[in-house]
């Protein structure tokens, strides 16, 4: 059965990016058997403009001795003026085997779309390694790095600059840490860097941050800050996104 399902009202959202973060709510090493955890968020906009948005997020693990699989996913959708609009939609699946104490193997694959970034549809799949560089009781940290191959259809005009079609092959890498400050703080952070094999000067950086203050064995207050920087995005596109949340989560 489920061990572990949060639930997180988020209280401000800003944008969403096509890239998604593994390594949050990493279950424990020990752990053994299912858990997950569910985000829901929303914002109501009335007057001038009527506009309703929902996002869902989710992440199902399943452990059973050296190998865990893991499934997530996400969504956005927006209600305007009583109509409706899918922004975001995103499914990732890993496999992880225990090579060793420091050592393990990671095999992935996801689909995604991304209105916000003009991504009509992104698949991408590889295989990696993670090294655990150091873990204790009160904080650990780890480095991963993988060969990807990804392929991207932008919903782009026909005199682009920027292909709508494009197939290439990263280098993906993250480093991410976590720390126990106290019974009540913990701070965790990751960073993915993921240039193209072809051209290095096409790259993704992803920095996500997290301080948890802990109010009683039920509920936490959650600050969130997430960085998206693409180096060469499509015409009209931003490089660097950020996202700030401040949220609740209760786990039960």
């Amino acid at each position: 059965m489920i061990k572990n399902i949060a639930i997180t009202i988020l209280m401000l959202a800003a944008v969403v990016n096509a890239q998604v973060n593994t390594e949050k709510f990493r279950t424990p090493e020990e752990f053994n058997g299912i858990a997950g955890y569910l985000e829901l968020s929303g914002t109501v906009k009335t007057g001038n403009s009527e506009k309703t948005e929902g996002n869902v997020d989710g992440r199902l693990d399943w452990k059973s001795g050296n190998t865990t699989t893991f499934f997530i996913f996400e969504s956005e959708h927006e209600w305007i003026n009583g109509d409706r609009f899918s922004n975001l939609g995103l499914f990732h699946i890993r496999n992880i085997i225990q090579l060793s104490e420091r050592f393990k193997s990671e095999i992935f694959g996801q689909i995604n779309y991304d209105k916000n970034l003009l991504i009509n549809n992104r698949e991408l799949a590889g295989a990696g390694i993670r090294i655990l560089l150091f873990h204790n009781e009160d904080s650990d940290a780890a480095f991963g790095t993988a060969y990807m191959f990804e392929h991207e259809k932008y919903d782009l005009p026909e005199n682009s600059i920027h292909e709508s079609n494009i197939s290439t092959s990263r280098w993906s890498n993250y480093l991410s840490l976590y720390i126990k400050i106290n019974e009540v703080l913990n701070f965790g952070g990751v960073v993915y860097f993921q240039p193209m094999f072809s051209n290095f000067e096409d790259y993704r950086i992803l920095n996500e941050n997290r301080l948890n203050i802990i109010l009683s064995e039920t509920f936490s207050f959650s600050v969130d800050l997430k960085i998206r920087h693409d180096s060469l995005p499509p015409e009209g596109i931003k490089k660097t996104d950020t996202k700030m949340n401040f949220g609740v989560r209760f786990r039960f």
